[in-house]
């Protein structure tokens, strides 16, 4: 039993001596000057906007890539899985009613932290969970089934795919006139205005989908393969 304890103690005191004697010294004048800078002309108000969808954009998209691989593996592993035969617990007035109220409440939240995420705190994968959040508490009052019925997994897994090759078109689409790729092919505009941040805003929103999608495919389908929650 102490070994359970022991072990990942001496991993984690082994990675912080490792950090703190390669970590590498202070960020310089001239580097945070510079970086200062990049964050500025993407014309984003929030500067981790302007680095995960502009500076970092090819973090964003391995990041993006591999929740696409995870929901990929729950559709093809469960979809030829059994389906759970428990039967679906009824839940009360108040638990049902709640849920109807809350979800418009959840996806427009979702839908603000998207579209309003390169000028205040927020951005694609917050509104897409958030959105998701809505989903899963009327999967709770209602079932997975009555919310399948309204969203069809075919579409859903249409417009991740769609959104997928969006992204990639207008990571690619600055080749055309001979830029780097995923370079802003947007003019960033006036800072703190709603049409600033040139692609930013569009990579967000197009990123709040994906979650929204692959969050529900996670949802029905480990609904149907262990039963209602």
């Amino acid at each position: 039993m102490w070994k359970v304890i022991v072990a990942p103690l001496a991993a984690a005191a082994f990675c912080a001596v490792v950090l703190l004697r390669f970590g590498g010294g202070g960020e310089t004048a001239a580097e945070a000057v510079r970086a200062i800078a990049l964050t500025e002309a993407t014309g984003a108000a929030n500067r981790v906007a302007a680095v995960v969808l502009d500076v970092r954009l090819y973090d964003t998209l391995f990041e993006l890539f591999a929740f696409a691989m995870a929901v990929l593996g729950v559709r093809l592993f469960l979809r030829t899985s059994r389906v759970a035969s428990a039967e679906t617990i009824a839940e009360s007035h108040v638990v049902r009613r709640a849920a109807q109220v809350l979800l418009p409440p959840a996806l427009l939240l979702g839908i603000y932290l998207a579209i309003f995420g390169h000028l205040s705190p927020g951005g694609g994968f917050s509104g897409g969970a958030v959105a998701a959040t809505g989903l899963l508490l009327v999967t709770v009052a209602l079932g997975a089934d009555a919310l399948a019925r309204r969203f069809r997994d075919c579409w859903l897994e249409r417009l991740e795919g769609l959104v997928l090759v969006v992204i990639l078109v207008l990571v690619l689409l600055p080749i055309t006139w001979a830029a780097p790729v995923a370079s802003n092919a947007l003019p960033p505009g006036r800072p703190g205005r709603l049409p600033s941040g040139g692609l930013i805003p569009i990579y967000s929103l197009l990123i709040s989908l994906k979650v929204f999608a692959g969050a529900w495919a996670v949802i029905h389908y480990f609904v149907r393969h262990r039963g209602e929650v």
